[in-house]
């Protein structure tokens, strides 16, 4: 069967790119031909239709100063930055063209991991574009992983829920809303789309809660697709980067806040190891910035210990059983940990969270005995579920 894969797309994200792989790789181990079909998306999604708001609130100083907050932080890498607005801003205009350079080389970097392991049609599609005669060429689509669900996105659209196809077409794998609670005006929209699956999985439990809200229907809470690869064919895919130490490291990958908090309990830790630390995603470090999906999965497996507010980061962290510690995310007020919370507890992990690790004295090690046994079974439980929707689907 050809299979055509809608996910975030053209995203310089680490899970983003790597769970896009495994969704692909996977699909092939059922015996199947899948293909990426780019989403170019970018405005217009359901955050735009769905939410009304009065030009009036519009001028409220709440949400004026909301936006000025997003849009410097975006310019200035704020979130992701251990600075003030001031020391930014002046960082910024002083080194502008070697973070030029490092944007546009990170772009590049990603875009050859794209084109050397990500198999997809040469054309795109997008929320007011959609060829309908190159489309007919699948036998089925498939949404996910990730968090296309994630209404706060402003590339989150129909598309997503695959509107476009039918509804014997229609195969969800592990997507993500990527938040605890949807926003009154989506929840409409949402239950009309997904009842239209006849299968349903997502990644975290808050998910599956979310969709019994909206629609009365069960889905499976199945495992990321990244986990559906084995070490073996991750280590298959990594890549030294020419930067690697050969002291031992402490890798921190951080897509929100690091925190005054969360800062100063990694200096004591990684100071306490005599670690050397890779700050993965800090401009201010452009040859770490630039680090492509391949060298992502490769400093993960050689790190001593990891710190990270990433799913995807936590993730590879129990593929390859290094010592780490999850810490909470923030967006737009509302905090990203569900699907964490769900991967930990999975693996009996959730004393890896910082609010349950930032009062021992020590950095404990982990005891992975049992984590190769719950891999196997979450791959069987994941492969599992995907050929029986096939099979389901077929039959309609």
């Amino acid at each position: 069967m050809n299979i055509g894969i809608i996910t975030i797309s053209g995203s310089d994200n680490y899970g983003c790119s790597l769970q896009t792989y495994a969704v692909i790789k996977a699909y092939e181990k059922l015996g199947h031909k899948a293909l990426l079909i780019p989403d170019t998306t970018r405005v217009g999604g359901v955050k735009a239709t769905y939410q009304r708001q009065s030009k009036l609130s519009k001028l409220s100083p709440a949400y004026m100063t909301s936006v000025l907050k997003v849009r410097l932080s975006n310019k200035y890498m704020l979130k992701n930055q251990r600075d003030r607005l001031l020391s930014a801003i002046i960082n910024h205009k002083n080194n502008a063209p070697l973070f030029a350079k490092a944007k546009k080389e990170r772009r590049e970097a990603f875009n050859k991991f794209s084109d050397t392991y990500i198999p997809k049609t040469d054309y795109s599609v997008s929320k007011d574009e959609l060829p309908m005669e190159r489309l007919s060429e699948f036998d089925f689509f498939s949404v996910g992983s990730d968090q296309v669900w994630n209404p706060t996105y402003p590339h989150t659209s129909e598309l997503r829920f695959l509107t476009f196809a039918k509804s014997s077409q229609k195969l969800c794998f592990a997507p993500s809303f990527g938040i605890s609670e949807l926003p009154e005006y989506v929840k409409e929209p949402y239950s009309e789309w997904l009842s239209d699956f006849p299968s349903l999985s997502v990644r975290e439990e808050k998910g599956a809660e979310i969709i019994k809200e909206l629609t009365g229907k069960e889905a499976e809470v199945i495992c990321d697709p990244t986990l559906t690869l084995s070490r073996e064919e991750w280590e298959a895919i990594e890549k030294k980067p020419d930067f690697t130490t050969n002291n031992p490291y402490a890798l921190t990958y951080f897509l929100g806040n690091e925190t005054n908090e969360y800062r100063k309990y990694i200096e004591k830790i990684t100071k306490e190891k005599g670690l050397e630390v890779i700050n993965l995603f800090d401009i201010r470090e452009p040859q770490h910035y630039c680090v492509d999906p391949a060298e992502f999965v490769y400093l993960v497996h050689h790190a001593d210990s990891v710190f990270t507010d990433s799913f995807h980061c936590a993730v590879f962290s129990i593929i390859f059983e290094k010592s780490f510690v999850v810490f909470d995310r923030v967006e737009n007020g509302r905090s990203m940990g569900s699907r964490l919370k769900t991967l930990l507890g999975k693996f009996d992990l959730t004393d890896r969270l910082f609010t349950s690790v930032k009062n021992n004295n020590t950095f404990d090690p982990i005891n992975f005995n049992s984590s190769r046994l719950v891999i196997d079974n979450e791959r069987e439980k994941a492969l599992g579920f995907l050929a029986e929707s096939i099979r389901k689907n077929t039959a309609l």
